[in-house]
């Protein structure tokens, strides 16, 4: 009973707009992945919260408002690709919903056309094919939207950059779900200007839960 209450609404969304489709995965990044305590992060810094965003990402409402914030994303910025993805494992859920959403949305409201997705290995296999970049056929993509889950130091994210810029790879876009503003995005906007795309900061998360902190603590733990 508590599933069905959970994503009744899912219908509704599906037919919303850019407005409302950010704004409910605001609010369920807020309640599911936002987790206040002592951290610490990949980065080897101390955080006082913490973003479990594959809690989001991998939920069913999730995906779907993830896809469509996405989507609508890139198109507001007038973003067009051949496909969409980014490093192992932040990205393969959101890269993958994405993909989804892009079919549903061409075949069903005529909207753009599917966007295929790639995930992109730390490093190359040392087996079978060897292959870094998987996914995709290297040969008929040209441009690509490289995206991650959190930017702190954009060190997992560089890493997708660079190797699908060595494979020359036009990168039109880069997207993170949730910027922590912590140096990454110094970094990223210095090399790629208004190809930078956050769709949320940490800072606007935490605002939204301002007076409400116990709320974000009981619901995640």
């Amino acid at each position: 009973m508590k599933a069905e209450l959970e994503y009744d609404n899912v219908r509704l969304l599906l037919s919303e707009t850019l407005v409302r489709h950010k704004e409910e995965l605001k609010k369920l990044l807020v309640r599911k992945s936002l987790v206040k305590g002592n951290f610490v992060l990949s980065s080897g810094k101390e955080s006082d919260y913490y973003l479990d965003c594959k809690l989001t990402t991998l939920d069913p409402l999730g995906a779907v408002l993830t896809g469509y914030t996405v989507l609508e994303l890139l198109e507001e910025n007038g973003i067009e690709a051949d496909a969409i993805g980014g490093p192992i494992i932040g990205a393969v859920p959101i890269a993958s919903a994405v993909s989804a959403i892009s079919y549903l949305r061409a075949i069903n409201e005529g909207k753009g056309r599917p966007l295929p997705a790639f995930l992109v290995r730390m490093e190359r296999k040392a087996h079978g094919r060897q292959k870094q970049i998987e996914g995709i056929d290297l040969r008929s993509a040209q441009k690509v939207v490289v995206i991650d889950e959190v930017c702190t130091s954009g060190a997992s994210i560089e890493v997708a950059l660079r190797a699908v810029e060595e494979r020359h790879l036009e990168v039109v876009a880069i997207v993170n779900l949730v910027d922590r503003e912590e140096g990454g995005h110094i970094k990223l906007r210095a090399r790629y200007g208004n190809r930078y795309l956050p769709v949320f900061t940490a800072k606007e998360l935490l605002e939204s839960t301002a007076g409400e902190p116990s709320r974000v603590a009981k619901t995640i733990l």
